[in-house]
């Protein structure tokens, strides 16, 4: 558990599209989800604002960036106790032209929370997964 003065992700993973198991390989070009399990302590819950999920698929294999970068800020309420979250974040298709089969594709993502006059940033790696 984060402590009461932190905000972090706890795990990152690549899933088929609406599903919750990690995938092994995705299809050349596939939408695929990830998700993001975060936490925040309840001193950050209190007084959040809001946060960023920012997530990338990184082509481990030919050392560029697979599709555009996911942004996605929101404005949240604050709230009490500890903050406990899963975010399903969408990859969208159309990805080819930066992948071949065989490649070796990584996600990638950062995590910013603003609460009050703080920010807290966490970052965090999923396990590698194949391009079929």
């Amino acid at each position: 558990m984060s402590n009461n003065h932190d905000a972090n992700i706890k795990l990152l993973y690549p899933v088929d599209k609406n599903l919750f198991f990690t995938v092994d390989d995705i299809g050349l070009g596939k939408e695929f989800d990830c998700i993001l399990n975060v936490e925040m302590g309840e001193d950050v819950h209190e007084v959040l604002t809001g946060d960023r999920v920012r997530v990338g698929i990184v082509n481990l294999t030919q050392s560029k960036a697979v599709g555009p970068v996911q942004d996605i800020p929101r404005a949240l309420p604050p709230g009490t106790g500890p903050r406990l979250e899963e975010i399903r974040v969408e990859i969208p298709g159309g990805w080819e032209a930066d992948a071949a089969v065989g490649d070796v594709l990584q996600a990638v993502a950062s995590y910013k929370v603003e609460f009050g006059v703080n920010v807290d940033f966490s970052t965090a790696q999923s396990v590698t997964f194949v391009v079929s």
